[in-house]
């Protein structure tokens, strides 16, 4: 099942993917340099459903995912899946990650099939 949010879009660029290479690379320096100079937009979807935020989440970079959250990402956005940053960190089994995303949102929110992050957390 895919499920195109508003922040999926067609006009995905070059300086879109550099900003999920530098996720992928674990270099917030460059994430916070490309969201500031080129406007991009951390829970945009690329093509397959997937963004910068919600990879920090489901591959662990800590330091990538707050330089995100601080330049005020949408914590509930969903990525092409279904599967908010919570679920993906739960999933993925990075409880770094999933600490710092419960500071700020409740562990009860679910995913597209009413499932929250514990049930996720137990399947890992």
């Amino acid at each position: 099942i895919i499920i195109l949010s508003s922040s999926f879009s067609q006009d995905w660029c070059k300086s879109d993917e550099r900003l999920l290479q530098a996720v992928e690379q674990n270099e917030p320096d460059k994430v916070s340099a490309l969201i500031v100079k080129k406007g991009l937009c951390p829970t945009k979807l690329d093509a397959e459903g997937k963004s910068a935020f919600h990879l920090c989440a489901s591959q662990g970079r800590l330091d990538c995912l707050e330089v995100i959250i601080s330049h005020g990402a949408d914590l509930n956005a969903l990525d092409g899946a279904g599967f908010s940053a919570l679920h993906l960190a739960a999933k993925n089994g990075h409880p770094e990650c999933l600490k710092r995303l419960l500071q700020r949102l409740a562990v009860d929110c679910t995913d597209s099939i009413d499932r929250t992050p514990l049930h996720h957390a137990g399947n890992s």
